[in-house]
Parts: structure tokens; sequence; C-alpha cells
């Protein structure tokens, strides 16, 4: 038990001060621009989507309640449609895993945080288009890119895995929103969640898909948690 407490001890600290933030007042408000951050993985996640399947990206939008928009073009078939609809919440979990996946390596910080830096910018460059987007977006890809380069590997680690641990934890506790029919978008109503095109697009229910979900979720950052790549690599013994 010691031994884990030691080996987690970031991401252990990430997460208490997470859940205080979350429960004091005003603390919601320090973690506005992950929550900015999230919400940009989130609707990228869909516009990756359509161009996988033989789409493209119109453009993204993040706005300041913290909602998104992604306009794509995409194929009009059902798979397409479900394909694209669950990408936000299934590619923030799975992007979200990744990042904790390799929250041990003393390369992570400055790596992860310079690529993410990197990623917000060119998004910036060719995708978003709301003037509250490109600024925040903005904002915090600089911030992300100039702390992978400019802070020592032990506090861009710390800074690397709080960012990782929000995305996993808003990767999940976001998905209570699949389940209401009225969605708001930047303060104006837009119809049902993506579980609900989803649920139009194939079978079963619209709450079926966003279990599903909600499952995939906690799984992979399970996976993720138990199986983090090694701060240092494990030698193999050779038998003589």
């Amino acid at each position: 038990m010691k031994k884990f407490l030691m080996s987690e001890q970031r991401l252990l600290t990430a997460l208490v001060v997470l859940v205080v933030l979350l429960n004091v007042p005003y603390g919601r408000y320090v973690l506005y621009p992950l929550m900015i951050f999230s919400t940009w993985i989130h609707e990228m996640c869909h516009g990756i989507a359509a161009v996988i399947v033989g789409g493209s990206i119109v453009k993204l939008e993040v706005f300041p309640d913290g909602t998104g928009l992604a306009q794509t073009m995409r194929p009009t078939s059902a798979f397409a449609t479900a394909w694209v609809a669950s990408a936000g919440y299934v590619g923030t979990s799975v992007i979200g895993a990744l990042m904790m996946w390799f929250r041990k390596r003393k390369s992570a910080g400055k790596v992860g945080l310079t690529i993410l830096g990197a990623l917000m910018l060119l998004s910036v460059a060719f995708y978003v288009r709301n003037s509250f987007g490109i600024g925040a977006v903005l904002a915090i890809g600089l911030v992300l890119g100039v702390a992978g380069w400019s802070l020592k590997p032990e506090l861009s680690g710390w800074l690397y895995t709080f960012v990782a641990a929000t995305c996993c934890l808003n990767a999940i506790t976001s998905i209570q929103v699949l389940f209401s029919s009225n969605l708001v978008v930047n303060g104006v109503a837009a119809g049902g969640s993506d579980a609900h095109t989803v649920a139009g697009a194939l079978w079963l229910p619209y709450w079926f898909w966003a279990v599903i979900w909600i499952v995939f979720g906690v799984v992979v950052m399970l996976a993720a948690l138990s199986k983090a790549v090694p701060a240092t690599p494990v030698k193999s013994k050779k038998r003589r």
C-alpha cells in the first residue's frame, strides 16, 4: 500500500485537488480552463471521427459556458452518423486514458504538454472559428506548450497528470448531459444529445448508449490506471 501511495502521489494529489475544487465556492472557476480544454477535445473527436469515415471538419466552436459544437461533413449512412455522434464522449475517454497511461514517464510532462499545446494551436489555425473559441483555445494551447518547454520535468509532470485526470473525470461526469432531452449549447436549445442522435441512427433507446459510454469510460480509465507505462524500463533477466 505504501509503495502504491508513493508511486501514485501525483495522481492521488490531482484527484484530491479536483474533488475539493468541485465542492468549494468558486472552485469551479479555477477549473474553468480545464473545462474548456475538455470541451475542445470532445469537439475535436467529433471532427476526427468524421474525417475517418471520409468526411471533413467544417468548423469547431467552443463557447463561454463550456459547451461546444462541431460542424462536419460526413456520409449520410446510419453508421457514419452514429460513429461521429459517439466519438465525442468515447474519444474523450480514450484520450484521457492514453494520457493517464503515460503519466509515470519522466518525459510525460514535457512531451505531453508540448504536443497538446501544438495541437490546440493547429486547431485554431484550421478549424476553430468563433471568437471566444479562438481566444480561449489559443491561450490554453500557449500555456500548455510553454509549460511543457520551460518547466522542470517534475513540475510539468504534475501539470500533465492534473490535465489527464481532469480529462478522464470529465469523460465520465459530463455524460449525465446525455440523459437530457433538452440539450443547451451556448444558451440555445439544441435538441437531443449525442446519445439521442445515435439512437435515432441505429436502434435501442438513447439511455442504452449513454450507459454503454459511461461503462466504457470507467473501464478504459481503470485499465490506464493499472497498466501505466513505468517511469523506467524494466530490464529483462537473461538466462544462462
